[in-house]
């Protein structure tokens, strides 16, 4: 965390993007953090790390549309993606796809194998984009007025985001485990 903010410090929005692409949710808090103390401007921080959150979102997209397995085995551990999580989001995706992208790119615990499962699947690109689009415009937004309004706190921002995103992992990966139950049911009744 405190070598991020060094190479901001010292090169601002060059380096804000491509970091952005990779982490850009911390990025906007602590891109939040430095427009309060007149380091970055603010409304830049928010289209640079929006337009970063795209690309990223893209590439996830491509991998699992073009390589998804291929992906999984080679760098899955990388990126803690497992094959459980994998089944996981593309049973998920299969009833309920655009709550599964929203979830992908709120909850950031399932957030990457979900958004390479859309790619997958081969969820149409324009309906891909656009849904993600929208919940970057908004969180993009979110996140950079926290990091201004309560910047001081960005480290402990920082283990709150950690621990809300296990949270909701849990949570997420419970109500998968509940709709997989209910369909198993279905299927036995039948």
């Amino acid at each position: 965390m405190e070598q991020t903010i060094a190479l901001l410090l010292q090169y601002k929005y060059a380096i804000l993007f491509p970091l952005s692409i990779v982490e850009g949710p911390i990025l906007a808090v602590i891109g939040g953090f430095l427009a309060s103390l007149s380091i970055l401007n603010a409304l830049v921080v928010y289209i640079i790390v929006l337009t970063g959150d795209i690309i990223g979102d893209a590439i996830l997209y491509l991998i699992g549309r073009y390589g998804g397995e291929k992906f999984v085995n080679r760098f899955g551990k990388l990126f803690r993606i497992t094959e459980q999580k994998i089944i996981s989001a593309k049973n998920f995706f299969t009833t309920h796809r655009k709550k599964s992208l929203v979830m992908s790119k709120v909850f950031h615990g399932i957030g990457i194998s979900g958004l390479i499962t859309a790619g997958s699947l081969k969820i149409p690109y324009s309906k891909y984009f656009f849904t993600c689009f929208y919940v970057s415009l908004i969180q993009s937004a979110v996140l950079v007025i926290i990091g201004f309004l309560f910047g001081g706190a960005y480290v402990q921002i920082g283990r709150y985001f950690d621990y809300f995103a296990a949270t909701m992992t849990i949570v997420a990966l419970i109500i998968i485990a509940i709709l997989i139950i209910k369909a198993r049911n279905k299927i036995i009744k039948k």
